[in-house]
């Protein structure tokens, strides 16, 4: 452990010595819960100074952390419990129980190991083509060059500090952890305060936002000062409205656009938006990318991770492409096994990425995955609903956001009782804002409709 790395959180500073004995109280409780090596532990909470610590508790005893959204309904985590076979379910209680520092008890030896780089650390969820959750498997190694590479341009050092803006059930949150742990940077816990109290009050210099939470920032003039001061806002999670980031370039603001994926332990190509509107994302250190034929995204490297968990079993789905005669860049390897990210994109001559699109109906909303496969088989269990379609909306604040199209078996379903049913099986963020009904001209086609015939079925405004 890097010795000036340290936690903040209000107007405390947890830094190395009091962070070994926190640490160290947290793995004489783990031990004495009979936790070993390998064993797999789910966590399911909210960011918070004691996560962090039991995280590198658990790594300490070469454990397997699997975070977990508090926002899924209990049958989901359920499901995702038994998926990843972990053996035990922390929620927020139990975690802080666990890290409970007594200056009275009798602690063993604090010294901090350093990991192994072939160590499984995390289990982080990420969303297939199905919309049901994947569970990919990652080692200490995969996040150690995430970070190292990150460094490569973005440059983060003992005196700078990160807030920790994004949950560490995600790999971006789980990205901002590790950079700060390798680097000696503070990472900077947010308690209620909203993220410019935060920036402020623990002199934030890094700040990682999806596009939402920067529009927001974005519509108060009362931050655009502070904002400035940062010496990097990294954006990521979806396509950046060009509004958004012509308002961000007007401001002077230090901006870095990101594309990541779970499975490549976060950043893949990252590069900063100057100010005469040029960006060249470019694929980072330890990463080599690689379009198709098809115009899809291959991606592989030291980050890339070991695979989807299923129990016991563990999958890595990869791609030959000795046969493919498109540019790739990166390191040169002898290995043509490559990952299919699902998205499409293109390599310029400078070697800078542009991302065009999903293969699949996924899309963005506010930086969540939403797959409307998911969404409508919810829907189609809901007596009194014969089919169901749910397409993108575009939205201003959010970027796309779901609605659905309903064709009822008799009279329609009041939306309070649908919103109701859907609540019960998916976070909030899926659920449709809007409900229409099904297009009585599209009916009346019997064949096969594009989920875009739908939308130009809306009213215009």
């Amino acid at each position: 452990m890097n010795k000036n790395f340290s936690i903040i959180w209000g107007t405390r500073h947890i830094r190395n010595q009091q962070l070994s004995l926190y640490l160290s109280c947290a793995i004489k409780q783990l031990k004495g819960m009979g936790i070993k090596a390998t064993e797999r532990i789910a966590l399911c909470a909210e960011n918070s100074v004691e996560y962090v610590i039991l995280l590198l508790a658990l790594w300490q005893l070469k454990a397997v952390a699997v975070p977990i959204s508090p926002r899924w309904p209990a049958k989901i985590i359920d499901a995702y419990v038994n998926k990843t076979n972990a053996r035990h379910l922390f929620y927020a209680q139990d975690i802080k129980r666990c890290v409970g520092f007594d200056a009275r008890q009798q602690l063993e030896d604090a010294a901090f190991k350093d990991f192994d780089l072939e160590q499984e650390v995390t289990i982080i969820a990420t969303s297939g083509s199905s919309g049901e959750a994947k569970a990919a498997l990652h080692t200490w190694g995969n996040h150690f060059y995430s970070a190292q590479g990150s460094s490569a341009v973005i440059p983060l050092t003992s005196a700078d500090r990160w807030l920790l803006s994004l949950p560490l059930y995600h790999v971006s949150g789980m990205a901002i952890m590790v950079r700060c742990f390798l680097a000696g940077a503070g990472l900077v816990i947010a308690n209620d305060e909203d993220i410019m109290e935060a920036v402020k009050g623990a002199k934030v210099t890094h700040l990682s936002l999806v596009s939402t939470q920067m529009q927001r920032l974005l519509a108060d003039d009362k931050n655009h000062d502070l904002l400035r001061l940062l010496k990097c806002i990294l954006l990521g999670g979806s396509a950046m409205p060009r509004t958004l980031v012509d308002g961000c370039i007007k401001l002077g603001l230090n901006i870095y656009l990101s594309y990541g994926l779970t499975e490549m332990s976060s950043q893949v190509a990252t590069g900063r938006i100057s100010q005469t509107n040029q960006c060249s994302v470019k694929v980072l250190p330890y990463r080599q990318i690689k379009i198709s034929p098809e115009g899809e995204i291959l991606v592989k490297g030291e980050v890339l991770f070991k695979g989807y968990v299923t129990g016991t079993k563990l999958n890595l789905p990869l791609q030959n492409c000795s046969s493919f005669p498109n540019a790739s860049v990166g390191n040169p390897n002898k290995n043509n096994q490559w990952f299919p990210t699902g998205d499409m994109g293109q390599l310029d001559k400078e070697g800078c990425l542009i991302v065009t699109g999903r293969r699949d109906n996924m899309f963005i909303s506010g930086g969540e995955n939403i797959h409307p496969e998911e969404i409508e088989k919810v829907l189609l269990g809901i007596k009194g609903i014969a089919q169901a379609i749910v397409v993108p909306k575009e939205d201003k604040e959010y970027g796309q956001r779901p609605i659905a199209f309903i064709k009822f078996t008799g009279t329609a379903l009041a939306e309070d009782h649908m919103v109701l049913c859907l609540q019960a099986e998916l976070p909030r963020f899926k659920i449709p804002i809007a409900f229409f009904p099904w297009p009585q001209d599209l009916m009346a086609q019997g064949i096969k409709i594009s989920r875009r015939e739908f939308l130009k079925t809306l009213p215009r405004r």
